[in-house]
């Protein structure tokens, strides 16, 4: 939910490509590329349908919306769900979605959730409960979103998740995590062969068993875990549910 905003997104012009309405201010770091804003969605989308995780009786909650990616790829790939709720930080990138995604056929909503965090929204006061009922939702996804949260912040949207999740739901979320580390170290010199040169929370690193503790005390469960399975970022990946 914490989008990454270089310039100020502009809420009144996006692109087509192929169809689709891309925004011309990425947020995600390395998507410039058309092809390949729209293909790293559909991989995690082909991942969710391969772990049976979302289907057209679905509803999902897309936690760090930014500017719509997931819904680009589940257009892109065709995939229907009853329904799509989007949450995000950033004002204008929920604007952005509200006005270009929309009116793609299915039934999509996006909530600005101005929630405090030392990269993204420093003017916020405090953090903040989702706005959504409880039990409602199928799948909670959210992509690099606790790489720019350290342990307090990943504790309370993680009892957050516990609270809206449907009886048999499920969240797949992607973190940088690593055994013999740290529990939890901000911006970790040379740290995939990346210098800190992006100021604060550009990169949090989780030890993998301080990680499931913090899972393990939200009430949850790891179902799956994959190291380092996003291959553009190296973020592993969680399956989690509740306990």
């Amino acid at each position: 939910m914490f989008t990454k905003i270089k310039r100020r997104i502009n809420t009144y012009r996006s692109i087509k490509h192929k169809g689709f309405n891309l925004p011309i201010t990425r947020t995600n770091q390395g998507l410039n590329d058309n092809e390949n804003y729209l293909n790293s969605s559909k991989e995690q989308i082909d991942h969710l349908v391969a772990l049976n995780l979302i289907n057209e009786t679905s509803n999902i909650l897309d936690f760090g919306s930014g500017q719509g990616r997931l819904v680009n790829g589940l257009k892109f790939a065709d995939v229907k769900l009853k329904e799509y709720t989007g949450v995000d930080t950033d004002l204008n990138s929920i604007k952005w979605c509200k006005r270009f995604l929309s009116g793609y056929g299915q039934k999509f909503n996006f909530i600005h959730l101005p929630a405090f965090n030392a990269r993204y929204n420093k003017s916020a006061d405090g953090l903040q409960e989702i706005p959504v009922e409880n039990n409602k939702f199928d799948l909670v996804f959210l992509n690099s979103v606790f790489s720019h949260m350290m342990s307090n912040d990943v504790a309370f949207y993680l009892k957050e998740f516990n609270r809206i999740l449907s009886k048999n739901g499920a969240v797949y979320l992607t973190a940088f995590t690593e055994e013999n580390v740290p529990d939890v170290e901000e911006n970790p010199i040379d740290y995939l062969n990346e210098t800190n040169k992006n100021g604060s929370l550009h990169r949090v690193r989780f030890e993998v068993n301080y990680f499931n503790d913090l899972i393990k005390k939200a009430g949850l469960k790891t179902e799956l875990y994959l190291h380092q399975h996003i291959e553009r970022s190296k973020q592993s990946v969680y399956v989690i549910k509740k306990a």
